[in-house]
């Protein structure tokens, strides 16, 4: 009720007393009756005030409730992160009463590894000033972890003093987990997929392995012919290694063990081998003044094996795969999502059926292919090399002009290393080895590889064993020249846990590590663990040979 009407019905009422009195018109008795009047008005004035205090107070009472019953934790901080007020539901996910909260810092209650994107989400709330988001990992006063959406907004209060945080937290635990649940399954789906393509490249590659064995078996007699047969399977093993190589990496494993190397023997090698037996030929530019490269080998030849062998399938009819390699250095200048510096350019040409425009978003997705009998898991595979690798790989093509792909590798400018072609196996000479590993059939062919290198060889299943050999050949004045250790013994001690105890015993020890877990973070940093190389299954006498002997002769 405004001022006007209380005042008209407060003069209401004293009329009404005014014609009571009659024709007595006394001054001092109008005075009082004004007077009355005024103290009448504001006796209804603050009645209307209790009234609208009290309707405000219930209306408060309603939507405090509604807030603190919200299903959503609400908070209000300050721009250093110190919580003002929080609601039944935000206290509760962070496991506490509601006075615990109040003016502690939510940064306390943020997990370690989320503190600098929680700063950057605060900075954008103030800098912004628009709802902004992020998912991050908060943990409860039990120590507990929770995954939560926060969504809040920054205003200044009335005064226009102090700057506020107004922010919602969901716990989507749950909801993450489904989702991870739902990835899952595609996986499992995807590997059904993958398991049946590889399942059928490994039993062509083992037709071939196990056909030329049976040949040179039945070819004994004859030197010749049985060479030729095992030349075949070893050439099959080879690219069933290189499948498993593929495999591990498209998994996230098959970490890059890298080396210091010169690419052009590496290259020239692979596109031979990959174009025997096509109607395609090939075209090098391989200069003898290429830069080196710390990379690893195996996996780059995996690379160009790919491109070189897309290349050849896009020209049915024939024609010219053409591979360059040349000297670059990468500025600032270039569009390219590398960090300036000295580069090998690695450029696969074809003038072959191109690639569709709706396509070239897509070539790097695994399991996406054009060809009929195709995995989809080639290009998934450079990719995922070439990155591990800080390099950068990309496609030009136009439907019907071909296709030319582009590969970046750190290179090393400097002085160029000329490699020369190894020759068989190489005799390191006379050497004690103990070789420790739990397949019975991989420590015989290791005997055997050795023995035929000149070599004696004493043998551990396991690490326990492997370290007492050592030991009691150390106390008879006879230490090992070398130990070779498989890394994984299940059940057992393995390889790190085991040169760790020799190295007590010798910290001379020259040690060689071998896995076929090549995701291990020892076969990438072996020389942090006490082991001077690194030995990669499945390996070949030739192989062995050069690990060795490069072992032996490296300086401690």
């Amino acid at each position: 009720m405004d001022d006007a009407k209380l005042r008209q019905k407060a003069e209401a009422q004293i009329s009404q007393k005014k014609m009571d009195l009659g024709s007595a018109q006394n001054e001092s008795l109008i005075d009082n009756l004004e007077l009355e009047v005024y103290q009448l008005e504001l006796s209804m004035q603050n009645e209307e005030l209790r009234r609208i205090s009290l309707e405000n107070e219930l209306s408060r009472d309603k939507y405090r409730k509604l807030y603190d019953f919200a299903p959503v934790g609400f908070l209000t901080c300050e721009s250093r992160g110190l919580i003002l007020d929080v609601n039944q539901a935000g206290a509760a996910l962070f496991g506490v009463e509601k006075d615990d909260l109040l003016g502690k810092d939510l940064t306390g209650f943020v997990a370690a590894e989320e503190q600098p994107a929680f700063s950057a989400y605060r900075k954008s709330l103030q800098q912004i000033k628009t709802k902004q988001e992020c998912e991050l990992s908060l943990r409860k006063k039990d120590g507990t972890v929770f995954c939560a959406l926060v969504e809040g907004i920054a205003e200044k209060e009335q005064d226009e003093t102090k700057l506020l945080c107004f922010l919602a937290v969901n716990d989507i635990t749950e909801r993450k987990k489904n989702e991870e649940d739902r990835l899952n399954c595609e996986r499992m789906e995807s590997l059904g997929i993958l398991a049946g393509g590889i399942a059928h490249d490994f039993n062509n590659l083992l037709t071939v392995i196990l056909g030329n064995i049976s040949l040179a078996q039945m070819n004994c007699m004859k030197q010749e012919k049985n060479l030729e047969f095992l030349a075949e399977a070893e050439n099959a093993c080879q690219q069933t290694r290189d499948l498993t190589m593929q495999l591990l990496t498209f998994a996230k494993g098959g970490k890059p063990i890298k080396e210091v190397i010169s690419l052009v023997q590496l290259l020239k090698d692979t596109v031979i081998f990959a174009m025997r037996g096509s109607n395609v030929r090939h075209e090098l530019d391989l200069p003898a003044d290429l830069w080196m490269a710390e990379v690893d080998g195996g996996h780059i030849r995996q690379v160009v094996n790919n491109l070189v062998i897309n290349a050849q399938q896009a020209m049915p009819d024939g024609g010219a795969v053409s591979l360059r390699c040349e000297n670059i250095f990468v500025t600032t200048e270039k569009e390219l999502p590398l960090n300036p510096g000295p580069y090998l350019k690695i450029i696969v040409k074809d003038h072959g059926v191109g690639i569709h425009k709706d396509h070239l978003n897509r070539i790097f997705d695994p399991y996406f292919t054009t060809k009929d009998h195709g995995s989809g898991l080639g290009l998934a595979t450079s990719y995922s090399i070439i990155k591990r690798h800080d390099g950068h790989i990309c496609f030009e093509s136009e439907p019907g002009q071909g296709t030319t792909v582009s590969v970046y590798l750190p290179a090393i400018p400097g002085k160029v290393q000329t490699e020369k072609k190894a020759m068989g196996a190489s005799l390191p000479g006379k050497g004690r080895f103990l070789v420790m590993d739990d397949e019975a059939g991989i420590r015989e062919v290791i005997g055997d590889m050795l023995a035929l290198l000149d070599c004696d060889a004493s043998f551990a299943s396991e690490g326990e064993e492997a370290i007492r050999l050592y030991r009691e050949a150390s106390e008879r004045g006879q230490p090992y020249d070398a130990v070779i250790f498989d890394l994984t013994i299940p059940g057992g001690i393995g390889g790190k846990q085991a040169i760790a105890e020799i190295i007590k015993i010798n910290p001379q020890i020259k040690a060689i590590v071998s896995s076929g877990y090549c995701n291990d973070d020892i076969m990438t940093d072996y020389q942090k663990y006490g082991f001077q190389a690194v030995l990669p299954k499945p390996f070949c006498l030739e192989e062995l040979s050069r690990t060795i002997t490069n072992t032996l002769q490296a300086p401690l």
